[in-house]
């Protein structure tokens, strides 16, 4: 049933500032968003957690080197994204298609965190709005909470105008449509957070951000100590040290009459005597010798490694935490004949595609899938909109685990060529998209093709062809939701590690290598750009606390 002419009449009748209608933001022909709203959180529920894997962190070193690794993990992350999970409110029309929707798109989207917001910070007294009090453990939980059946609250929804938008509900195309078109959602624990951040984001609006190349108190630890044994003018080689931005290696001998310690480096040199101690600062390699005066040495030769750890995401109440997660959609319109740009991915495209513009400017060719081939919804006003693509991100790393999917005419072939069973075994149209993900600023895995020569050689060749060496920067790009020149040779992760500074993804991308090498020794916002582009959280909570202050 198409829930168009009930919901036109209710709004005609009631002027609802609630009612779910899609507010288009066209940059390409037919991407839209249109927030997931109260009546829609209602009958969706409280969001679902995302269910984080604890251990993933311990195996970072290995991800970074292992390319098969990494997408074996990327594959099982995107499973828990896209597992089913049911309505809270079950439409009483729905007897023939399951009342369920995917993980990510139970998560909570800006509406969602305005109405949060508001609630919790009109609850503040007028001095703890002055000094920016932060929420407490059960405020949050309970403004959450109430966030889900808010909707009752609203004068223009009463219970027979619920009731009739639940029943109008008949469709799987309806039930996708609950879940809107916010182009981002946030993870329980992830939307949590960054409520809970708002003092220290607009502590950060008012101050600015930390500079790239930070400072914070200086913490020293000992790397190594070793007995040296040296004939009488001689040199014996401690060892080699790496060191990087932002850290400093010290050494020194701690005895031996005319001895001598020699600290050198490709740009710097350092020579000490004994009790005294040398230092070069990073990043580097520093090559560590000691040398015997007139008398034959007998020392100890200790090694220290200091930084100035700057705090790592100082416009947030520290990192998120790890089962904070981020979802980007990429939504295009599947009704009044538009159809869907499509783009090859193979070994020869990619050559091709970075190459020139190194842009997805310039599709391959149109699509007219249908929702057996591609995710699609529903709205309540009546359009129908397609996937095109997904973004996630997980904190189950330190600089957080990068995994992108589009949608493809060819899905079992390079980028979908190990794509598990199990994702097929979710239902729907999930069969029918690629992937690529990434760990890490830089490649270490030391085989182009990622080890899938003989299994996969279609997504051993694409692999290849987007490979620029162990140690030179990663790779990942989604052709749907990466625009612009230089964006087909991205890599997620180099762009991110800018969220919440002003700098705009258009300067990003006339940085070296597109901006993909790491360039910050500290996240001023965790990686997430929530807080000063897209949903501009800051400006949300700068806008709440100026009408409260003209309030008074």
């Amino acid at each position: 049933m198409n829930r168009l002419p009930a919901a036109l009449l209710l709004l005609v009748a009631c002027g609802a500032p609630d009612a779910p209608e899609p507010e288009e933001k066209v940059c390409v022909a037919g991407v839209a968003r249109s927030a997931l709203d109260a009546v829609d959180r209602k009958i969706t529920g409280a969001a679902a957690p995302y269910p984080a894997d604890g251990t993933l962190r311990a195996t970072d070193a290995e991800l970074k080197a292992s390319q098969a690794e990494r997408r074996r993990v990327a594959w099982a992350t995107v499973e828990k994204v896209l597992t089913n999970v049911p309505l809270a409110e079950t439409p009483p029309s729905l007897d023939h298609v399951p009342a369920t929707i995917p993980t990510w798109q139970t998560w909570y989207g800006f509406d969602d965190l305005r109405r949060v917001f508001h609630h919790l910070y009109e609850d503040l007294s007028p001095d703890e709005r002055a000094s920016r009090t932060p929420f407490s453990d059960q405020q949050l939980d309970d403004a959450f909470l109430w966030n889900v059946g808010s909707v009752h609250e609203l004068p223009n929804w009463p219970k027979e105008r619920y009731l009739e938008y639940l029943a109008a509900i008949d469709s799987a195309t309806d039930v996708a449509g609950l879940g809107g078109l916010s182009r981002v959602g946030y993870s329980p624990a992830a939307a949590r957070h960054l409520i809970a951040s708002y003092p220290k984001v607009l502590a950060c609006r008012d101050k600015g951000v930390p500079p790239a190349i930070a400072d914070g108190p200086v913490e020293e630890v000992e790397i190594d100590r070793q007995a040296v044994e040296a004939a009488s003018c001689q040199t014996q080689a401690v060892g080699s040290y790496a060191i990087g931005p932002g850290e400093t290696l010290r050494a020194r001998i701690e005895e031996g009459v005319g001895s001598k310690l020699d600290l050198v480096s490709a740009d710097a040199t350092c020579t000490s005597e004994a009790g005294e101690w040398c230092e070069i600062a990073g990043p580097a390699i520093v090559e560590v010798s000691a040398t015997a005066g007139i008398d034959a040495l007998h020392s100890v030769v200790t090694v220290h490694r200091a930084a100035a750890r700057p705090e790592w995401a100082d416009c947030l109440d520290g990192p998120f935490p790890i089962d904070g997660a981020i979802v980007k959609a990429d939504y295009r319109r599947a009704d009044l004949e538009i159809k869907l740009p499509t783009f090859v991915t193979s070994a020869d495209a990619m050559k091709a595609r970075l190459t020139g513009d190194v842009s997805w400017t310039v599709a391959d060719g149109e699509a007219d899938p249908g929702p057996a081939d591609i995710y699609t919804l529903t709205l309540p006003t009546g359009p129908k909109y397609r996937l095109a693509a997904l973004h996630i991100m997980t904190k189950e790393l330190d600089h957080w685990l990068w995994i992108t999917l589009w949608w493809s005419e060819t899905p079992n072939e390079d980028f979908g060529a190990d794509r598990p069973k199990s994702i097929a075994g979710l239902g729907g149209p999930w069969q029918s998209y690629k992937m690529c993900v990434t760990t890490a600023f830089n490649e270490e895995d030391p085989l182009p093709g990622g080890g899938f020569d003989t299994t996969y050689p279609s997504l051993a060749s694409a692999l290849s062809a987007v490979y620029a060496g162990q140690g030179a920067p990663t790779w990942c790009s989604n052709p749907y939701l990466e625009e612009g020149h230089g964006n087909a040779a991205t890599n997620c992760i180099g762009c991110h590690q800018h969220g919440g500074t002003e700098l705009r993804p258009e300067d990003i991308l006339l940085l070296s290598d597109f901006g993909r090498p790491a360039r910050r020794n500290n996240f001023p916002a965790d990686y997430s750009w929530a807080t000063t582009r897209g949903d501009d959280l800051g400006q949300l909570f700068a806008d709440e606390e100026l009408w409260w202050k003209a309030a008074q």
